[in-house]
């Protein structure tokens, strides 16, 4: 809660690194956590959480559930996770868990291969990418 500080650690990180005061950092580890979850240990959040609730998680989700487990430090306090994506999107991830159920797209994507692709080829040119994104918002 110090602007002037804050904004020193800004410039400072500009030029590629800062460091924080023994201060700094023990309140920030009071209010942050992090945890590493392996590849194996995804798998087996994502077959654990199936196995407990029938909730298919994405292998992003399935890391921050299998994190925030392990980071909290109340257990009377709810820890909220966000799902980041769709289990579809992993199939080999999901087969990996031992799950035998094949994530399936959502209702409104359920024709998303047999779509026609649509796609427009720009030159390499910044101003244009620019252009052609404006054009694309007011169309």
């Amino acid at each position: 809660r110090d602007g002037a500080v804050v904004d020193q650690l800004m410039s400072d990180f500009q030029q590629g690194a800062i460091q924080l005061s023994n201060t700094a950092m023990s309140k920030a580890r009071e209010l942050f956590s992090s945890h590493c979850v392996s590849d194996e240990e995804t798998c087996e959040e994502i077959a654990a959480v199936w196995a407990k609730c029938g909730y298919l998680l994405d292998p992003h989700s399935a890391i921050g559930t299998r994190a925030a487990r392990h980071c909290q430090r109340d257990i009377t306090q709810p820890m909220v996770t966000l799902a980041t994506a769709h289990p579809a999107k992993f199939p080999a991830a999901i087969e990996d868990s031992g799950i035998e159920q094949a994530p399936q797209l959502p209702a409104h994507l359920s024709d998303l291969f047999d779509r026609p692709e649509r796609f427009t080829v720009l030159p390499n040119d910044l101003e244009t990418v620019q252009r052609h994104m404006v054009d694309c918002i007011k169309s």
